[in-house]
């Protein structure tokens, strides 16, 4: 019998990608970037999953045509031939698609005078076909969620002791606050947590990603 390839999901996600510039006197203070994902297909839940899409980018692009532009320029008229422009941009990767369940890693960037990007990273996980959110229990729940810190918290201290991220000292009692249902996503292997930008770690590191694969202990179902 002929082996039937598995179908593919109706819902498709495409990258739409808007560049600005912005300008003081004519010379560039602020260089944006915005891609954002829109479903071809899907019907009412994918186009509930665009809207929310085109809000979110438009709520980036307001703050970073407002506030971060003044500051932009108020950085330009204090250095003047030395400035350099700032840039932001948002982007982001689907980590996991099926017929049942949609996950979307989205990241935004600022990079300001000083030359140190700041971070901030969010996971959205969608029911299909309906496109809506999953239930925040769902992602982290609270039957479980003893183990899931555990198992978090043995691979941070690893990743410490091999030298690959530099926690604080401390981040076994920060752990459990950084942990949140729109900082997480579904992947292939498992579920992966983005924990944000100085909250267990130094700036440097950005935003930390600790991932659970699928079965393990505190995995979320």
């Amino acid at each position: 019998m002929e082996k039937r390839s598995p179908e593919r999901p109706a819902l498709q996600i495409q990258w739409k990608t808007e560049q600005r510039v912005l300008t003081l006197e004519r010379v560039p203070v602020l260089e944006l970037t915005l891609s954002y994902p829109q479903a071809a297909g899907g019907g009412r839940g994918g186009a509930r999953i665009s809207r929310y899409y085109q809000k979110l980018a438009q709520v980036w692009q307001d703050r970073w045509g407002r506030e971060t532009y003044w500051w932009a320029c108020i950085d330009r008229v204090q250095k003047g031939a030395r400035f350099a422009p700032w840039t932001a941009r948002l982007e982001g990767a689907v980590r996991f698609q099926n017929e049942d369940l949609l996950s979307i890693r989205m990241d935004a960037w600022e990079t300001r005078g000083d030359g140190r990007p700041l971070q901030v990273s969010a996971g959205d996980n969608w029911q299909l076909p309906d496109g809506v959110p999953l239930p925040a229990g769902s992602c982290l729940p609270r039957r479980g969620r003893n183990r899931l810190i555990q198992a978090l918290l043995a691979q941070g201290e690893a990743r410490r002791a091999a030298g690959d991220c530099f926690l604080d000292r401390d981040f076994a009692q920060k752990l459990p606050r950084a942990l949140s249902p729109r900082r997480c996503c579904r992947t292939e292997d498992g579920w992966e947590f983005y924990l944000p930008q100085c909250a267990l770690a130094p700036a440097v590191e950005g935003v930390v990603t600790l991932s659970l694969s699928e079965g393990s202990a505190g995995t979320p179902v």
